[in-house]
């Protein structure tokens, strides 16, 4: 069974720090952060001596890995050569993983960004899995995988977010026409069911970020999505909650800890 892994969204608020100590309490090994930031709120640590000195102390002290650094966006503005500062920072931290959602309309363009990013995260021992969702404009499986093959680089990639699947239109099914090399990283939670009809952009967001729910409290085909999946597949558990905002991220990070581990083991013990 992979290694749990603690997503930064999961519990965003706590910042990195805070991030790292209740993944570690909640009984994770492994956990993913936000050094590159993309909210107002977002801390900036990359670069600033002593708050890259307390992440790393944090990862030994408390022994954890970590699987992905978020997020790098590939915007027509995205220039790689500025993130040597954070991606130095996580290849200290021993991370694994990338994470890159697309907000470049520009084919061409995004591409040449693409693939520039991964030439250099290359010299960082980083991977650069692209992430689509349907409120973005790299909205499906179809356009993630286009982007991907466009790309000659060994250390790409892309990220399998259960609800982004979900509602995009996709199925785990739709997985086995990628190459298994790619697929490095699931997203896990759970969903209730794909709402009928159109949604804004405002809606979608809104419930990536707000309204996940954890492995066994939807009714999302988790089990079928795992099964498709390569065995050595990186899994980190993505499912913000506003109905569990009021609980410590400790806390939140333990209810995760708990489903999610329930939900694995129930498929290895079939």
């Amino acid at each position: 069974m992979s290694i749990l892994s603690l997503a930064a969204l999961t519990i965003l608020d706590a910042g990195p720090a805070g991030q790292i100590k209740a993944a570690a309490a909640a009984g994770f090994q492994s956990v993913g952060l936000r050094l590159n930031p993309l909210l107002k709120s977002d801390p900036v640590i990359a670069g600033i001596g002593e708050r890259e000195r307390e992440i790393e102390e944090l990862i030994a002290h408390y022994k954890m890995k970590v699987l992905e650094i978020g997020v790098f966006p590939l915007m027509p503005s995205t220039d790689p050569e500025a993130l040597k500062p954070v991606l130095a920072l996580s290849q200290r931290l021993g991370a694994r993983f990338l994470v890159c959602p697309v907000e470049d309309a520009d084919l061409q363009r995004r591409a040449a960004t693409y693939s520039h990013l991964c030439e250099l995260a290359a010299a960082y021992d980083l991977d650069c899995l692209i992430e689509f969702n349907p409120y973005s404009a790299c909205p499906n499986l179809v356009a993630a995988i286009a982007l991907v093959a466009s790309c000659k680089a060994a250390n790409k990639g892309l990220v399998i977010d259960a609800l982004h699947l979900s509602r995009s239109g996709g199925d785990p099914e739709d997985l086995h026409t990628v190459d298994p090399d790619w697929l490095k990283l699931v997203h896990l939670c759970d969903a209730t069911p794909k709402p009928e009809g159109l949604r804004s952009i405002e809606e979608m967001r809104a419930e990536s970020r707000t309204a996940r729910l954890l492995p066994g409290e939807g009714s999302l085909w988790l089990n079928r999505l795992m099964a498709a999946l390569p065995t050595d597949v990186g899994v980190s558990i993505e499912a913000p909650s506003a109905r569990n905002a009021h609980l410590s991220a400790t806390e939140r990070a333990s209810l995760a800890f708990a489903a999610s581990s329930a939900f694995l083991s129930s498929r290895f013990a079939k």
